[in-house]
């Protein structure tokens, strides 16, 4: 007989997304159930920028002064075209406590969430991952498999993940945050379909002798979209988009929590001599004397959006959601928003007796930004008085910035662009 516990929401999923979802429930003095397949929070940085949106919704939860004080604070984003720069938008006139782009690792937000979650008693139980889920009228009931390694081999040690254990979880609510692959998107039976080609980046994360950058930099040509991201202590990261002519051969987008890496030996195709290539086609105005590439990997992206956002008791928020291009990190930053726009709609819900209807009314809202997002409705256009550059690339733009909502539409307002 299985081990059965109760709980308000089960949250399968504990990066940024799922564990903001965890925390704003938790804080209302909830029980929550948060799981991962994984065996601890992200080891690499894939995204390492919090918008003023997400900034306002930490802040709410008493985490936005800790980050920012360990973060990097950016204000411009500045658009080159080759050598050329284009146009700029500025933070400032945002308003609000935190009008500017906060760049700082992953790692660095998830082990923020972590922490105020087990203040608020509630423990992440990693290496936990959902086997099934089944939505009632009641409540949803849950499969969850306990992992464990088990050493293989004999003369060299190899080390697997197996079964360990297995409980069951009947909670009144589900969130699914558990990225891409979603079990519980799976389990809804909700399909995932993708919108336009893949984009492959090559990402590096570098050291470099180089004038200070007090700005993000978005390069976009005829057919790649490239990014500069100023870090601290002398760092950078770019992340370049690739043709498909490029000789590489991208990773999967399963994202281990594993180091992913380092120079030659891992990925011989994004050395330090393709780098450097790629500045010269794309940046000639990035003079540096390059230190050590500190890590580099190749990734696939494609743009998607689940067909619904959930029913009756589970519900889908970040990348379970949608995938989109990584240059303005909107996928986590929005799911960020969802995330904690859902867990409200469910306090609501379990505290005050509202409708049900409040969640039709979020995978509805949700829905119809994203198809913004992606361009899948009216794109963007350019206002009169556009500059012509920003007419020709009025469609390509909006992803590429840092923003979403309300604060998105004022930005691109600040070149003539209308979303």
């Amino acid at each position: 007989m299985l081990r059965k516990q109760k709980t308000d929401v089960l949250v399968a999923g504990a990066g940024p997304v799922g564990m903001l979802s965890a925390l704003t429930l938790a804080k209302e003095g909830f029980r929550v159930e948060i799981i991962d397949g994984q065996w601890r929070t992200a080891a690499r940085s894939y995204a390492l920028a919090l918008h003023p949106g997400s900034l306002a919704i930490l802040a709410e939860l008493g985490l936005a002064d800790e980050l920012a004080a360990c973060g990097h604070h950016v204000d411009k984003l500045a658009f080159y075209e080759g050598g050329e720069r284009r146009a700029e938008i500025g933070y400032a006139g945002l308003g609000g406590s935190h009008p500017f782009v906060l760049v700082l690792p992953q790692q660095a937000l998830e082990d923020a969430l972590e922490k105020r979650l087990a203040a608020h008693g509630v423990h992440v139980r990693w290496n936990h991952r959902l086997a099934e889920l089944t939505p009632g009228r009641g409540g949803v009931a849950a499969k969850i498999e306990k992992l464990g390694k088990e050493t293989l081999g004999y003369a060299v040690a190899d080390a697997g993940w197996m079964v360990e254990g297995i409980h069951a979880t009947d909670a009144a609510y589900a969130i699914g945050a558990d990225g891409h692959s979603s079990g519980v998107r799976r389990a809804l039976g909700i399909d995932f379909p993708r919108y336009g080609g893949t984009q492959f980046f090559g990402i590096f994360e570098l050291g470099a002798e180089a004038r200070f950058v007090p700005e993000v930099r978005v390069v976009l040509d005829d057919e790649t979209t490239s990014v500069l991201w100023p870090l601290e202590d002398g760092r950078f990261r770019w992340s370049f988009e690739l043709p498909d002519t490029w000789e590489f051969q991208p990773s999967t987008r399963q994202k281990s929590r594993l180091a992913v890496q380092v120079g030659e030996d891992t990925f011989p195709y994004l050395d330090e001599s393709r780098l450097m290539e790629l500045i010269a086609a794309r940046a000639p105005w990035f003079e540096a004397d390059l230190g050590d590439i500190r890590w580099s990997v190749g990734m696939r992206f494609e743009r998607r959006l689940a067909e619904r956002f959930g029913e009756g008791r589970a519900w889908l928020a970040g990348d379970a959601a949608h995938l989109a291009s990584p240059v303005g990190v909107q996928s986590m930053n929005v799911g960020l928003r969802e995330g904690h726009d859902l867990a409200r709609r469910l306090i609501e819900i379990l505290r005050r007796g509202a409708e049900p209807d409040l969640l039709a009314s979020y995978t509805a809202e949700r829905t119809a930004e994203w198809r913004r997002l992606l361009g899948l409705e009216r794109p963007a256009t350019a206002a009169a008085g556009a500059a012509d550059w920003v007419r020709r690339h009025a469609e390509r733009i909006p992803p590429t910035v840092p923003a979403s909502g309300a604060d998105l539409e004022l930005l691109l307002g600040q070149i003539g662009l209308e979303l």
